[in-house]
């Protein structure tokens, strides 16, 4: 017998816990029962300092405390503060704006609103996007949300390189039966692996796009999810690629998904924009019209005051660099997190996805839902994946990385790929 709902069809059997925030709850839980110091929190994706507590850049939290009311709790526009999408353009590109291009912008919530509205104005209903098997889960929630599908193509080949072979035969499928393919790349810093693609692969990657925009009728739609860059090294250095995006065709777009969540450790704050890079002014226009109009109909209007936050610190030097400053003081932290565990991770055998940088190393395994039940029996808390496991390095103290491979390896048994 069918049970009975309320729900019109298409939101029958929605409402699947989030993996990440119920393993962080649970986390939380253990946290409450045995003490911090007892507990190996590594599931959410965020900056904790060496007492395993939230970090804050003090600069920005002094900035966003000091802003009068007005500009904290009133309305900002639809499409967002002119100046904060200009300072987002500038805070994306740091110089490296694809040459001979124009942009169209709107303010999000996060990365993630920038990713929902690709997925509504720019995929076909009942049509795929592009994405790898290691990705980030809400691209595929997004999707089936509204009445889209996805594309998988294997993001790395047996040898952990970075598979431009497997992407390019996954774009070629759906361009036998659509006229327009958008692929979601998000470098560098990749969540869940922490690859950054190189600019062999980019270089690669888009003259196989320009080919490709050469067929009659066809349209090439890149989505690049930044999320982690500011995390990911030499901010010059990261954006070296975009010059591959110089003097596009006019039916490839580039659109980018920013967000401050991860570059001003304001998660909470929802704050982002959505980007679009085009050849053609009219192509740029109807961008930032499309999706303001989507804003108005999804969420409305944005933090004000997360947007006259950004476009403060932009306007002065000054306060642009002290925050770098910080930053890259907590990269600094990160990254030698991460690297005494992928040297552990070496020695004792266990096996990791290529990491470079980021938040986040994953562990491949069989029935990742049983291993990481088994760590939580240790007070070890990770994210289970599809394929394996995810440990949110960014949310480790220093002080409790040493060690924590073997304990993986120890319970590994059985699980390996």
């Amino acid at each position: 017998m069918a049970e009975f709902t309320m729900t019109a069809s298409n939101a029958t059997g929605k409402g699947k816990p989030d993996p990440s925030f119920s393993s962080a709850g649970d986390a939380g839980t253990a946290i409450a029962k045995y003490g911090k110091e007892n507990v190996t929190d590594a599931t959410l994706g965020v900056l904790k300092d060496e007492n395993g507590d939230f970090l804050a850049m003090p600069t920005v939290d002094k900035i966003y405390r000091e802003l009068p009311a007005n500009e904290l709790m009133d309305y900002a526009p639809i499409p967002g503060l002119k100046d904060f999408l200009d300072a987002a353009i500038e805070s994306a590109f740091r110089g490296h704006q694809p040459k001979n291009t124009y942009t169209g912008a709107v303010a999000t919530p996060g990365g993630t609103g920038g990713v929902h509205h690709m997925i509504f104005n720019y995929v076909e209903k009942g049509q795929k996007f592009v994405i790898p098997n290691w990705h980030w889960g809400p691209y595929r929630e997004i999707a089936e949300e509204n009445g889209r599908e996805w594309e998988i193509y294997q993001m790395f080949d047996e040898n952990n390189n970075f598979s431009r072979e497997n992407l390019k035969n996954a774009v070629l499928k759906l361009l036998e039966t659509q006229d327009s393919v958008m692929t979601i790349f998000n470098t560098p810093a990749h969540n869940p692996s922490g690859y950054t693609m190189t600019n062999e692969d980019w270089e690669d990657i888009m003259n196989f796009y320009r080919e490709c925009a050469k067929r009659p009728g066809k349209k090439i739609i890149i989505l690049w999810d930044m999320a982690y860059t500011d995390y990911a090294g030499d901010p010059d250095e990261v954006r070296e690629f975009l010059k591959y995006f110089d003097d596009l065709p006019e039916n490839i777009l580039l659109a980018v998904a920013y967000s401050m969540s991860k570059s001003y450790l304001i998660y909470g704050m929802r704050s982002g924009a959505l980007i679009g890079v085009s050849s053609s002014k009219e192509v740029a226009d109807e961008f930032a019209n499309v999706n303001t109009f989507s804003n108005r109909a999804t969420w409305s209007n944005g933090s004000r005051g997360a947007q006259r936050l950004l476009a403060n610190i932009k306007a002065d030097p000054q306060l642009e660099a002290q925050i770098d400053k910080e930053r890259a003081q907590f990269s600094e932290m990160l990254t030698n997190r991460a690297k005494i565990f992928v040297k552990e991770a070496a020695e004792v055998g266990l096996h990791i996805l290529p990491y470079e940088a980021g938040f986040f190393i994953t562990v491949p395994a069989k029935d990742s839902a049983v291993l990481a039940d088994k760590l939580a029996h240790q007070n070890i808390f990770v994210i289970p994946l599809k394929d394996g496991i995810r440990l949110a390095m960014s949310a480790v103290p220093t002080s409790k990385v040493p060690g924590l491979a073997g304990k993986i390896k120890a319970v590994f048994a059985g699980h390996e790929v």
